[in-house]
Formats: C-alpha cells, sequence, structure tokens
C-alpha cells in the first residue's frame, strides 16, 4: 500500500475505532522513502496512543514527528504536533505548557480545520479555569471555523464541548440539546469514540435531574463502547458518573466500588482532573453514609488536585463540603 493510501486506512480505522488495524497502517510506512509521509504516520500513531490514553507513548510519537517537522520545514505538521502536545500537557494538568503549545500551534497553522482545533482547546482550558464567558465564546468561534471548513467532526466536539459548559451553568435544557445536535451528526459520521464521550456527559444530566437509572444505563453503553476501542480513561470518565449516579440511588458501596476504580484509571493514565472529580464524588459518598475519616481525606485529596488544576469552581465545592464535615477528633 503507498505512503499516503496507508495513511488514508489507518484514518478510516481510527475513525472507527478500530485502533490496532489503524496503528499497523501507520507503522507500515515509517520506512517510506518520503519523510513527510513518515513524519505523518508518527503524528497518527500518536494520536491513536493518546486515544488509548497511553500518553508517554503519544510523547514519543510526537517528538518524532516534530524532529522530522523542524527537518523539512513542515509548518503545518508541527502545528498538529504542537496542538497534540498540548492535548497531553492539558490532560496531565500541566496548563501553562498546555497554552503554551496551543499559542504556539495557532501561530504555526494556516489549515481551517487545525485552527478550529486549537481553538476549541484554548475553551476548554478557559472552560476548567471557570472562565466560562472565554469558554463560550471560543468555542462558538471554533463551531464557526468547523463549519466554514465543512468539517462535521469538529462541529460536533464544538456542540458537545457547548453542551458541557450549559451542563456546567446549570442550563440542562440547553445542555441536552446541544448534545442531541451532535449525536445527530454523529449518526452521519460514525465516531464510537465520540459517541461514548456524549453518553458520559448526557449521564450528568441525568444526574442532574434526578435520573439515576437512566445516568446507570448510559454509563454501561458508554463503558462496552470504550472496552471495545481501548480507552482507558474514557472508561474511567464512564466509571466516576456511574458512581455518582449509583450515589445518588443510595447503592454506595457499589458506587465507591466505582469510584475507586475510576481513581485508579486516573492514576495510571495521569489524568489529573478525573482523579479530582472521582475523589471528590468518593468524599461525598463516605460523608453521606457517616464514614467521616475517609471522606476528610478524599474531600482533602480533591481539593490538593483543583487547586492545582486552577479549577477554581470546583476548589470553592470541595471546601464548602469540607466546612459541613464533623471536627475530627
Amino acid at each position: 500500500m503507498a505512503g499516503r493510501d496507508a495513511i488514508t486506512a489507518g484514518e478510516a480505522s481510527e475513525l472507527a475505532g478500530e485502533f490496532l488495524e489503524a496503528s499497523a497502517a501507520y507503522a507500515s510506512v515509517l520506512d517510506d522513502a518520503d519523510p513527510a509521509v513518515v513524519a505523518d504516520a508518527h503524528f497518527h500513531l500518536a494520536r491513536v496512543h493518546w486515544k488509548q490514553s497511553r500518553y508517554d507513548d503519544a510523547v514519543a510519537e510526537f517528538e518524532r514527528a516534530r524532529v522530522l517537522a523542524l527537518q523539512h520545514d513542515l509548518r503545518e505538521l508541527r502545528a498538529r504536533v504542537e496542538n497534540g502536545q498540548g492535548i497531553i500537557h492539558q490532560s496531565r494538568g500541566e496548563m501553562a505548557q498546555a497554552k503554551a503549545c496551543y499559542a504556539l500551534a495557532l501561530d504555526l497553522a494556516t489549515d481551517l480545520v487545525q485552527r478550529g482545533r486549537i481553538t476549541l482547546n484554548l475553551g476548554v482550558i478557559a472552560n476548567i479555569e471557570g472562565d466560562f464567558a472565554l469558554a463560550r465564546t471560543q468555542y462558538a468561534r471554533s463551531r464557526t471555523i468547523f463549519q466554514q471548513a465543512g468539517f462535521a467532526t469538529g462541529e460536533v466536539m464544538a456542540l458537545h464541548n457547548l453542551g458541557m459548559l450549559e451542563a456546567d451553568e446549570g442550563h440542562w435544557d440547553e445542555a441536552e440539546d446541544a448534545y442531541g445536535r451532535s449525536l445527530e451528526l454523529l449518526e452521519q459520521i460514525g465516531d464510537r469514540q465520540l459517541i461514548g464521550t456524549i453518553l458520559v456527559n448526557r449521564s450528568e444530566l441525568s444526574c442532574a435531574r434526578g435520573r439515576f437509572d437512566e445516568a446507570v444505563a448510559r454509563c454501561d453503553v458508554a463503558l462496552s463502547i470504550y472496552a471495545e476501542v481501548g480507552d482507558e480513561a474514557g472508561r474511567g470518565e464512564a466509571m466516576r458518573w456511574k458512581g455518582r449516579a449509583l450515589r445518588g440511588l443510595k447503592q454506595h458501596a457499589d458506587a465507591e466500588r466505582f469510584l475507586h476504580d475510576a481513581i485508579r484509571i486516573a492514576k495510571r493514565t495521569g489524568v489529573r482532573l478525573l482523579e479530582a472529580e472521582a475523589a471528590f464524588e468518593l468524599g461525598a459518598s463516605c460523608s453521606e453514609r457517616g464514614d467521616q475519616v475517609p471522606a476528610r481525606r478524599w474531600l482533602t485529596r480533591a481539593l490538593e488536585l483543583f487547586e492545582s488544576l486552577g479549577a477554581q469552581r470546583d476548589v470553592d465545592a470541595v471546601r464548602a463540603a469540607l466546612a459541613e464535615l464533623p471536627a475530627p477528633d
């Protein structure tokens, strides 16, 4: 298979969540005579590793792609690499480094789709840091860019993130509408991993409305998808929300089992935001059943993590939960 044909075949497999097949296609052209093809293959391998939460492997492949991009003046590819490195830093809670990577990527990129992706990622950081107005602006801007470029997957991602923002602000109907439109577009695209992500986030809406059985069902479907595509961080996020839903059903033992699993995955993959959110839920569950020592321990851990991430809204919520605990003996 010719170099570019192999990349195209790999992208089709990647979109379908067939990561082994995608990796094999990309790896098959690592000895190609065209350095641009080789650099692109390393970039795509990094992206597959990232989707499987194998962040160290992703960083190594991004670096190989970056070296080749610099050697052969592949400016657009370097923009994609810097954006990818920014995502890894963001996943690990290294926000200053993530912002620096995104700024460089935006300076390098001329491709509309790539500029839309970078803008979307800047919106995610603003959302985490509690600057909802900036996040909304960046998400809307990225959606417009994707529409101009005719990139439906990007528009799905922008709508999905707008839905998350609406949920963060308690606008449940608006969030449900954004997620629904995302899923309608996904019916045409077929990105299973992204379908799983939207199902998990819709479970948040179900929890907010007290529909905890519905939330559990949505998380179970997402868990099945993530297991098939090999997305560990996605599994952890689904377990976190399933734990929240089970907590809502007063099934504390089962809730805490899933939350512990989510924390283990978060530590293994280095996703500090997931660890913080699961620790918060675990502390709340322990508190509800009157076990205050572990409740204080988990809430304190969540506070440390949220503070390190600059997530001020979550910091305030954890501090309020700690203040409600009885004073330690």
